[in-house]
């Protein structure tokens, strides 16, 4: 019986010890912890997309944002593989460079530091929540929240914190696409809630707009960006894998 006694109290003096050695934040907040499952989850989000190399899709969009005059408009997105992004339209399109445009590959993790939050109801789908810091050649955005789930999962919604203060909330619905020989869930509808700061500068806009924007030409003032608004966006017409050319993204 003693040698039981001294195996026992051995496991709880070790219990204690480990406890005590486990960082403050931990202890206090165990919703917020390190998942080594985050990887697995965001790869097999990436997998359908292994063999998207391109795609052009039409939108429709509707911008309200106050002390923003602008009428709908439409405009064509051009994506390549890896990142390259180009927006064609004949009006001013303040299109959100990290939340309009599609990218499968955004939270690749091998390019981003990836933890679970929590798992949560959203719009009556359970969902877990995760925090995406991207990597070092990322300067405009600090991390993102990302909610994935449905069957297959998914990203339901996004939130983009920028360094400037900037923020974004993108919820997503999707349609499959089908193009022979392969089938794409590919997004039907976004909307997007921008938050901006108060008094924020003229190169603050940069974290949100296409370089090749009219808008981030600085055809409008910042001030009329400052507060909050929406932009509601409709995908439709998608070709996908049409070899499109690096020139179509060079900045003209």
């Amino acid at each position: 019986m003693k040698g039981i006694n001294k195996v026992k109290s051995s496991f709880i003096i070790i219990a204690l010890l480990m406890f005590i050695s486990m960082p403050v934040s931990a202890r206090e907040n165990p919703e917020t912890k390190s998942d080594p499952g985050a990887p697995q989850v965001f790869d097999a989000i990436m997998r359908p997309y292994r063999n998207l190399s391109d795609y052009t899709v039409k939108i429709q969009v509707k911008v309200m944002i106050p002390g923003f005059r602008i009428p709908d408009f439409e405009a064509f997105l051009y994506f390549k593989k890896p990142d390259k992004l180009h927006i064609e339209t004949k009006s001013f399109a303040p299109i959100p460079r990290n939340s309009g445009f599609f990218d499968p590959f955004q939270f690749d993790p091998e390019k981003n530091r990836i933890t679970f939050k929590q798992t949560v109801n959203l719009d009556n789908v359970q969902a877990d929540l995760y925090k995406v810091e991207p990597g070092e050649s990322e300067t405009r955005i600090r991390y993102y929240n990302v909610w994935v789930g449905g069957n297959p999962g998914r990203i339901l919604q996004v939130e983009n914190h920028s360094f400037k203060g900037t923020k974004a909330l993108v919820k997503l619905t999707y349609k499959n696409i089908e193009q022979s020989p392969e089938n794409w869930l590919m997004p039907e509808k976004a909307h997007i809630h921008l938050t901006f700061p108060e008094g924020m500068q003229g190169n603050d806009n940069s974290s949100f707009l296409i370089k090749d924007n009219p808008v981030s030409a600085g055809r409008i003032k910042p001030d009329e960006m400052q507060g909050e608004g929406d932009i509601y966006i409709s995908y439709s017409n998608w070709q996908i894998n049409t070899g499109l050319d690096d020139s179509l993204f060079q900045i003209k």
